[in-house]
């Protein structure tokens, strides 16, 4: 079975998101897991990402479109992680890609981390997501 990584500097917004898209879009053929850079550093590790700013507006977003990630925490990417893994997606800011996952095999997607922005922001990153992981399921599983 295929098995994608999505990656984002704290797993709160981005590699959520896209986790989320794309195990609905890949109804079961295949599943993703989402990670973050920099989640121990940050002091994320075992977070609720409902508890971040803005996250609720997004949850909600996401549940009217049969996507629910209320019941997700940040978790930190380590090497055994991606080690049975069929493709990593990465949209972390360049500097917070660690040393041994710059030097694997990875695709990276320019996703700028709205969490600072504005709900305008917030949206038009979700429909990045969403466009980008839809092609990338219709790439994967047909």
């Amino acid at each position: 079975m295929i098995k994608v990584i999505f990656i984002c500097r704290a797993n709160i917004f981005r590699s959520q998101v896209a986790k989320g898209f794309y195990n609905k879009f890949a109804d079961g053929v295949s599943f993703a897991e989402s990670y973050g850079t920099r989640v121990d550093e940050d002091g994320f590790k075992n977070a609720p990402i409902s508890q971040f700013p803005g996250m609720s507006e997004t949850i909600e977003i996401l549940k009217t479109e049969g996507v629910d990630i209320s019941n997700e925490y940040c978790k930190q990417i380590t090497p055994e992680k991606i080690s049975n893994s069929s493709k990593v997606i990465v949209m972390a800011e360049k500097d917070s890609i660690p040393g041994w996952l710059k030097e694997g095999d990875y695709e990276y997607w320019d996703v700028l981390n709205p969490a600072s922005y504005t709900s305008e922001t917030a949206y038009n990153t979700i429909n990045l997501i969403r466009q980008k992981v839809k092609e990338l399921v219709q790439a994967s599983v047909c």
